[in-house]
């Protein structure tokens, strides 16, 4: 048993996720007192919630991670599950799609979902839509570019260069609360148009209708189209962790830009 508190924010990838986890360490969390500890599962995710659900969810989490990869035994050594008072899990949407087989569900990541919905349980589960680099796909101020708030099935495996590209702020490292602040309130202008919502949504509309299942189920009907509403998970996390104190700071516009994104969406 360790002496100090953790919380393990277990991610995809092993470059932009931690960087942008170090990132919101030191811009939200500087003075916490407990310990962040970023564990890159690779495309490992699905497998790992796989091995859960075959033990039942008996076995925790932390020893999963533990016993599966070689690499975070280390950074694990001394610790167990209840060392962690909250363990969060970070997706991509795209790289969901990899990672399903054939005689896999065909509905894998909703159930993933269910499973992974609490922090100081088995881990709550954000999704990124397609990928973590949605983050920087943004503009200040601005729900979307209309076109750019969708990306076609044929198009995801180029979309890493496309944001990129038309990014104002494409270096994770940088960011500062002035940035953050401003991707929480276009998320929360984004996540308006996804409810179909006219203008952005109080943060009580936000807390009744919202959550990473929600949102999955309104994504739906845009992934049965063959595209993805862009959407990102690290300012959704931040709302639930926050919560009104952080929407209030963040939220200025009461506008967004619907009847563009229902004209795109005919």
């Amino acid at each position: 048993m360790a002496d100090k508190d953790y919380k393990a924010f277990i991610v995809e990838g092993e470059a932009r996720e931690p960087l942008i986890i170090d990132n919101i360490s030191k811009v939200f969390f500087v003075h916490g007192n407990f310990k962040i500890l970023t564990l890159p599962a690779g495309q490992n995710i699905y497998m790992l919630w796989k091995k859960l659900k075959e033990d039942d969810f008996d076995t925790d989490i932390i020893e999963v991670l533990r016993e599966k990869h070689e690499t975070l035994k280390k950074q694990l050594e001394g610790l167990a599950r209840d060392d962690f008072s909250e363990v969060y899990l970070f997706f991509d949407y795209d790289g969901h799609q990899n990672n399903l087989s054939e005689e896999d569900d065909s509905d894998a990541l909703e159930q993933m979902l269910v499973s992974f919905d609490n922090e100081t349980e088995n881990g709550k589960l954000y999704i990124s839509y397609p990928m973590v680099e949605a983050l920087r796909d943004f503009e200040e101020g601005k729900c979307g570019y209309t076109e750019n708030c969708f990306v076609s099935a044929a198009n995801m495996k180029n979309y890493k260069f496309m944001s990129a590209k038309r990014s104002f702020y494409p270096n994770f490292k940088v960011y500062n609360i002035t940035i953050w602040k401003n991707l929480v309130e276009v998320f929360a202008m984004r996540i308006s148009c996804l409810m179909d919502s006219d203008n952005t949504i109080a943060y009580e509309q936000y807390v009744e209708g919202v959550n990473p299942f929600q949102i999955y189920k309104m994504e739906k009907p845009q992934l049965q189209n063959h595209r993805v509403f862009v959407l990102s998970a690290f300012p959704e996390f931040l709302v639930d962790y926050f919560g009104i104190k952080l929407w209030r700071t963040c939220v200025k516009h009461t506008s967004n830009n619907l009847q563009n994104c229902r004209r795109s969406r005919n």
